[in-house]
C-alpha cells in the first residue's frame, strides 16, 4: 500500500493514519484492501479521506480486483495446496531505464502485483523445510527487467537455498540473467536449441565454455526436441535428453499450438 500511494514511514502526517487503518483491518475477521478504504473513511478526517480517495482511484483498472478485495473471497491461493498457478495477463511493466517517479498508474499496479506474487512465493518457500519446494517463474524476463523484480528474485534465490526450495527462471534470452549477483547464485543452467548465432555465443559464454568454438556452437544449434545443454553444480557442461515418464505430463506441459487435423 505504501508502494502504491507513495506514503513512506518518513511522512509523519499520513503514514500513521494509513498504518492505523491497515492494522485495524489486519486485526478484524474480514480482511481486504477495500476494507482499508472503509476504515479510512470511518476516521473521517480531511487527511484520511484524501488517502482513501487516492487508494480508491486505483480500483477501476482492469486487474486491480486481484489486489483489492472486500474480504469475501470464495477461491484463493493457499500454501496448503500442492500446486498453485498464478497467471496475470496484461501487466504493463516499466522499462529498466524508467525511474520510479516516472511510473504510470498501470505500471505502479503491475509492479505492485509482482511484489504480492513474490511475497506469496517467499511465504511458500518458508514452509516445511523438510519438503523440497519449487517456484517456477515463466517468462522471467518481465520479472527481471524492473528493479523491484530483481531485488525480489534475489530474495527468492537466497531463501530457496536456505529453505530447501528451487527457484526456476524460465526466459528466452541469456541477457535477462546477466546481473552478476543473480548469475553467481544460479546453480543448474539449462539451454535449449537456438539458431541465432549471437544468442548461441551469449549462451555458451553464460555456460562458461568457449563461445567462438564452432563445435560448441554446432552442439547447441543441432539439439533435438527434448534435448538441452546443461551446466551442473560443479560447472560440468553436457547434453541431456528429457524423457517424460507419463504421456499425460507431455500433454500437460506442451505449449505448442494444436495441429489442425485434415478432414
Amino acid at each position: 500500500m505504501t508502494f502504491l500511494t507513495g506514503i513512506s514511514s518518513r511522512d509523519g502526517e499520513r503514514f500513521p493514519i494509513l498504518r492505523k487503518a491497515i492494522r485495524a483491518v489486519t486485526n478484524s475477521e474480514v480482511r481486504g484492501l477495500m476494507k482499508v478504504i472503509e476504515e479510512l473513511r470511518v476516521e473521517n478526517t480531511p487527511l484520511s479521506t484524501s488517502i482513501a480517495d487516492h487508494i480508491e482511484s486505483f480500483t477501476d483498472y482492469d486487474f486491480a480486483h486481484l489486489l483489492f478485495s472486500n474480504g469475501y473471497v470464495e477461491q484463493s491461493i493457499s500454501l496448503e495446496k500442492q500446486l498453485n498457478i498464478i497467471q496475470v495477463a496484461d501487466l504493463v511493466l516499466p522499462d529498466k531505464e524508467t525511474s520510479f517517479e516516472e511510473y504510470t498508474t498501470m505500471e505502479l499496479l503491475s509492479v505492485a502485483m509482482l511484489i504480492v506474487i513474490s511475497t506469496f512465493a517467499l511465504d511458500f518457500i518458508h514452509t516445511d523445510r523438510s519438503i523440497f519446494k519449487i517456484v517456477d517463474l515463466d517468462e522471467a524476463w518481465s520479472f527481471l527487467q524492473v528493479a523491484q523484480g530483481k531485488t525480489l528474485s534475489m530474495k527468492l534465490v537466497r531463501a530457496g537455498r536456505a529453505m530447501n526450495a528451487g527457484v526456476y527462471f524460465v526466459t528466452q534470452n541469456t541477457d535477462d540473467l546477466l546481473d552478476e549477483k543473480l548469475k553467481n547464485n544460479l546453480g543448474l543452467k539449462f539451454a535449449f536449441r537456438s539458431t541465432d548465432l549471437n544468442e548461441i555465443k551469449k549462451t555458451l559464454a553464460f555456460f562458461g565454455v568457449d563461445p567462438e568454438d564452432e563445435n560448441n556452437q554446432k552442439r547447441l544449434r543441432d539439439l533435438e526436441n527434448g534435448q538441452c545443454l546443461i551446466s551442473d553444480l560443479y560447472g560440468r557442461v553436457g547434453v541431456i535428453q528429457f524423457h517424460p515418464v507419463f504421456e499425460e505430463l507431455l500433454h500437460a506441459f506442451d505449449t505448442r499450438p494444436p495441429v489442425r487435423k485434415e478432414v
